[in-house]
């Protein structure tokens, strides 16, 4: 799963809204929701906005792997 993915499924585990969110990240709407659907690449200084928007610590996205391993040799 992807970063943007992990973070639309975070936002609507808690029941926050999008523009709550976008807000709070002192990020413009249109631009948010780019990022949040994977239309736009999501840069390091907006996944930290976001992280502070929704006050968790960035690490909280990657606690579990993003991708599987097709290659079971690697």
């Amino acid at each position: 799963m992807k970063v943007h993915e992990r973070i639309r499924h975070y936002i609507d585990d808690n029941g926050l809204k999008m523009k709550y969110v976008a807000e709070r990240s002192s990020i413009e709407l249109k631009r948010f929701y780019r990022i949040i659907n994977g239309d736009s690449t999501l840069s390091a200084d907006e996944y930290e906005m976001i992280c502070k928007g929704l006050n968790v610590e960035p690490e909280n996205f990657f606690k579990s792997k993003f991708l599987v391993s097709k290659n079971k040799t690697a």
